[in-house]
């Protein structure tokens, strides 16, 4: 498999430079509805064209530009959406809060010189990156209790109603609370202040209860997710529908703690993170610590992911695919990690035969396996490793049902699980193809 280097381009190969020329004409709307795989909703050349500097945003990386952010993205939903520009700061701009976009609403810079750096980005502030969209964690009317008082220092809304796990967006559109946003040319730090110095976390872009909405260009450091799509944990089961995070760089990781350095997609359909890399390899011997997973997701796509050294936390797993059915995990590179792709199900509902999981050109590097299944009805082809282990492991009794495109000498299982079985045959070479 060849793999290459992650490039931040837009998606037919128009160069970034042009790119930002565009952004001027007032026909950049159209052409951008017409040549991606984004479906837009609204003609962005229609929305108002804002400064975040009209709105009291300094970029000296002294002054609190939070309100001046949280400000422009208000006016933008009051007036029906808007484009909001960040010139490049003279330092970086610097929050201290989370920022909430709602619908029809566009904010970008000019790439990685666009710097903003989110302080004590904790759990009780929702994590807080840009949050597109509103949860019972991340709530949009808490966050704007604080921004008008700064009394109530939690975005935490127990009386916010998620949908439940597996209630999809896709099939329960009262949920929405924000469609057709973007984020874009961006570079998002998360530090953490000397009161706050043991602490870890933060999203980067959480979409919670979005539709439509999509991340690009986009370059990060410090978070424990880059990006954020959806959850799993009741009662924060946010879901999300076709929305998109490409073309990503984690230059370094949250380093106290990990969940999904690149992302997570979580209770949300047809949502996908394709062209990313991480530069940095996550502390070792930390709890959690994977590349990208999904979970309780159908038709979801995870593709070109790029980490040439992930590093050996407890999980250590460069892509992880729980509880989901008809998602495509293609051309994926992972360097220095207990497996490169695994495959679980911990409920027997969400698999679905006539919608396999699809996994194709993975390769793994220093691994002890490339890719391990604990899972029925996935479609495996081209996996191949270098100084691995183990290639494709069959790890327990749930790993049945497959379709398995390799020579037998590149499927293997536990010896006590093999056992279990009166022949051999029947575990492993009835999946090979």
């Amino acid at each position: 498999m060849t793999h290459k280097k992650v490039s931040l381009k837009i998606s037919n190969g128009v160069n970034r430079r042009l790119f930002l020329r565009l952004l001027s004409l007032s026909t950049l709307s159209t052409w951008f509805i017409q040549n991606t795989a984004f479906s837009q909703l609204v003609d962005l050349s229609q929305l108002t064209l804002l400064n975040i500097v009209d709105f009291g945003a300094r970029g000296d990386g002294i002054h609190d530009d939070s309100p001046a952010f949280q400000k422009a993205c208000d006016y933008a939903k009051q007036i029906g959406g808007a484009r909001i520009h960040l010139p490049d700061p003279i330092k970086y701009y610097r929050l201290t809060f989370p920022i909430y976009l709602s619908s029809n609403t566009e904010i970008y810079g000019q790439g990685a010189t666009t710097k903003i750096i989110f302080e004590d980005p904790i759990f009780n502030k929702g994590r807080g990156g840009f949050v597109i969209g509103s949860s019972l964690e991340a709530n949009s009317y808490f966050a704007h209790e604080w921004y008008r008082s700064k009394k109530k220092s939690t975005t935490i809304n127990p009386d916010f109603k998620n949908p439940v796990q597996r209630q999809y967006l896709r099939d329960n559109p009262e949920f929405v609370q924000a469609e057709n946003s973007l984020i874009h040319d961006v570079l998002l730090q998360a530090i953490f202040t000397s009161e706050n110095e043991q602490a870890w976390g933060g999203y980067g872009i959480n979409f919670v209860n979005a539709r439509d909405c999509h991340a690009y260009n986009i370059w990060g450091m410090g978070w424990t997710q880059l990006i954020g799509m959806g959850s799993d944990v009741p009662p924060e089961t946010p879901s999300n529908h076709n929305c998109s995070a490409k073309n990503l760089v984690v230059i370094k990781p949250d380093l106290r703690r990990t969940y999904y350095s690149i992302g997570f997609i979580a209770n949300s359909t047809n949502c996908t993170i394709d062209n990313a890399r991480q530069d940095a390899p996550m502390t070792a011997n930390t709890p959690n610590g994977s590349g990208v997973a999904t979970n309780l997701c159908e038709d979801c796509i995870i593709k070109n992911i790029t980490i040439p050294d992930l590093g050996r936390t407890n999980t250590s797993e460069g892509i992880l695919i729980n509880n989901s059915s008809g998602c495509v995990v293609e051309n994926i590179f992972i360097g220095n990690a207990k497996t490169a792709v695994s495959v679980f199900y911990s409920m027997k509902d969400t698999l679905n035969p006539l919608k396999p999981n699809t996994l194709n050109k993975i390769e793994g590097k220093n691994c002890d396996a490339v890719l391990t299944i604990y899972s029925k009805y996935n479609v495996i082809k081209n996996v191949t490793g270098e100084d691995c282990s183990a290639i494709i492991v069959l790890k327990n009794n749930n790993a049945t049902h497959n379709e398995i495109y390799s020579s037998p000498g590149n499927v293997s299982a536990p010896e006590n699980r093999l056992r279990k079985f009166t022949s051999n045959n029947t575990f492993i070479s009835s999946q090979l193809k």
